[in-house]
C-alpha cells in the first residue's frame, strides 16, 4: 500500500534568502577549516614546529574530519540541522580561536584533530536542508550553486592570510577566523529559526508517495547503497577527492620543482586554481540538463576529460610551464564539475526517503579518503619515482573512477527515477 505524506517547504519568496544563509555559513566554516593550511608555511618559517610536524597537524584534522562524516551524516538525518550547524560553528570557533592563543605543539595536534570533528557537522546537514526543506523545483539548483563556496573560501583564506601575515603574524589569522565563526553561528540560530517559522506557516506543500518498506526512516543503509548504485559511486567520489585537493597541494611544487618557480609564484599558483574552480561551477551549470540528468554518466564524461588532460600532462610536465598549468586547471575544473555531481547533487534525491545527510557523509567520506591517499602517496611517489609516476597514479585511479560510473550509471539512473517520482508539489 502507497503511503502520501506531506511536508511543508521554504515559500519561494524567502528560498533564495535561505540558501545565502547556508552558503555564506559554509564559506566562514570552511574559513576555520582552511585557516592551518594558510599560516602553516610561516609557523614552519619562525621555528614553531619542522615541516613533518607541520604536517602531521593537518593530518590530524583531514583524518579525523573523513572519519567523522560518516556518523555525521547519519547522526543529520536524525536530530535537527539548524542546531547541529550551530554546535559544528560555536565549537570549530572556539577551537580556532585556542590555535591563535597557544604556541605549543601537542596543544596545536589535539585542538586542530578536534577541529576536524566539529567541522564534520556543517556539510551533511545543510545537503539535508536542500533536499528535504528547499522547495523541489529549486534544489538541484542550490546544489550547483553551493559549490562555489569551496573556491570562495580557498580564495577567503589565502588573501586574508597574506594580509594578517603581513600587518601581524600567524595568530591573527585563528584569531580572526575563530572570532567570525563564532558571531557566524550565532546568526545562524537566529536566521534559521526565523526560517524555519515561515516554512510552518508555508502555504506550499510537497507530496510524497512511498512504497510500505520506504516510510521505515532507518531503512538498511547498506541496502540502500547497493540497490541503488552508490556503493560504486565512491569510487568516482574518492578520486575526484585525491583530484581535487590533490592538484590544489601538490601543483606549487610540481611547478617549482620542474620549472623553479618562486615562493610568491607558488603562493599566487594557490589562487589561481580556485578562480578557475568557480569558473567550472558555472559551467556545469550552464551545461544542457539532458547531459547531467544522470550524475554518474555525467561524472563519467568529467573523468574522460581528465584522463585525456593528464595523460598529455605526462608529456609536459618536464617540458613547458605554461602547458603543464593549463592541464592541470582543467583537470581540477572537470573534478569541480564531479564534485557537483557526486558530492552536491546525489545526495539530494534521497531527501524523499530521509536519508540526504546519510548519503552525503559516506560520499564525502570516500571523497576524503582520496585525499588522503593524494597526501601522503602522490607526494612519496613523486620524491622516489618523479612526476611522471605521480601522475601515472591520478590516471590509474582515474581510469578506474570512469569504469565504475559508467558500470554503476544504469543502476542509479533507473533508482534516482522511481525517487523522483515519488516527490510532487503542489503550491
Amino acid at each position: 500500500m502507497v503511503t502520501r505524506l506531506e511536508r511543508r517547504v521554504c515559500p519561494h519568496a524567502v528560498s533564495g534568502k535561505m540558501f545565502w544563509l547556508c552558503a555564506i555559513t559554509y564559506i566562514i566554516a570552511l574559513f576555520g577549516r582552511m585557516s592551518y593550511s594558510a599560516v602553516m608555511v610561516a609557523l614552519i618559517a619562525n621555528g614553531s614546529m619542522d615541516e613533518a610536524q607541520a604536517g602531521l597537524i593537518g593530518t590530524a584534522l583531514f583524518v579525523v574530519y573523513g572519519v567523522s562524516q560518516i556518523f555525521s551524516g547519519l547522526i543529520g538525518d536524525r536530530i535537527s540541522s539548524k542546531k547541529m550547524i550551530f554546535v559544528g560553528l560555536i565549537g570549530s570557533g572556539i577551537l580556532n580561536l585556542i590555535m591563535g592563543l597557544t604556541g605549543q605543539y601537542a596543544v596545536m595536534l589535539v585542538v586542530w584533530a578536534l577541529n576536524g570533528l566539529f567541522q564534520s557537522t556543517m556539510w551533511s546537514p545543510i545537503a539535508r536542508i536542500f533536499a528535504e526543506q528547499m522547495p523541489p523545483d529549486e534544489r538541484k539548483k542550490c546544489c550547483n550553486n553551493i559549490a562555489v563556496t569551496y573556491p570562495l573560501a580557498t580564495i577567503l583564506a589565502y588573501v586574508l592570510a597574506t594580509v594578517l601575515l603581513t600587518v601581524w603574524n600567524w595568530r591573527g589569522v585563528f584569531l580572526l577566523a575563530g572570532a567570525m565563526i563564532v558571531i557566524t553561528g550565532i546568526h545562524w540560530m537566529i536566521r534559521m529559526s526565523w526560517f524555519e517559522k515561515q516554512i510552518e506557516t508555508s502555504e506550499e506543500i510537497e507530496v510524497i508517495e512511498l512504497q510500505p518498506k520506504q516510510t521505515q526512516k532507518k531503512e538498511n543503509m547498506l541496502r540502500l547503497l547497493l540497490i541503488s548504485g552508490i556503493v560504486l559511486a565512491t569510487v568516482p567520489a574518492m578520486t575526484h577527492g585525491m583530484l581535487r585537493d590533490g592538484i590544489q597541494t601538490w601543483l606549487p611544487t610540481l611547478m617549482t620543482q620542474n620549472f623553479h618557480f618562486g615562493t610568491s609564484a607558488s603562493v599566487a599558483l594557490d589562487i589561481i586554481i580556485p578562480v578557475f574552480n568557480m569558473l567550472g561551477v558555472f559551467f556545469t551549470k550552464a551545461l544542457p540538463k539532458k547531459w547531467t540528468e544522470n550524475e554518474l554518466k555525467a561524472s563519467a564524461a568529467f573523468f574522460a576529460v581528465t584522463i585525456v588532460s593528464l595523460f598529455a600532462l605526462d608529456w609536459v610536465c618536464n617540458v613547458s610551464a605554461v602547458l603543464s598549468l593549463i592541464l592541470l586547471t582543467v583537470a581540477s575544473t572537470c573534478m569541480t564539475g564531479a564534485n557537483i555531481m557526486l558530492i552536491n547533487l546525489i545526495p539530494v534525491h534521497f531527501g524523499v526517503v530521509g536519508r540526504a545527510s546519510s548519503v552525503t557523509g559516506v560520499l564525502n567520506c570516500s571523497a576524503y579518503v582520496g585525499s588522503a591517499i593524494s597526501s601522503f602517496g602522490v607526494g612519496a611517489v613523486a620524491q622516489n619515482f618523479g612526476w611522471g609516476a605521480a601522475i601515472a597514479v591520478w590516471i590509474g585511479f582515474s581510469l578506474l573512477a570512469l569504469l565504475a560510473s559508467l558500470v554503476s550509471c544504469g543502476r542509479w539512473g533507473a533508482y534516482e527515477h522511481r525517487l523522483d517520482n515519488r516527490e510532487t508539489a503542489k503550491q
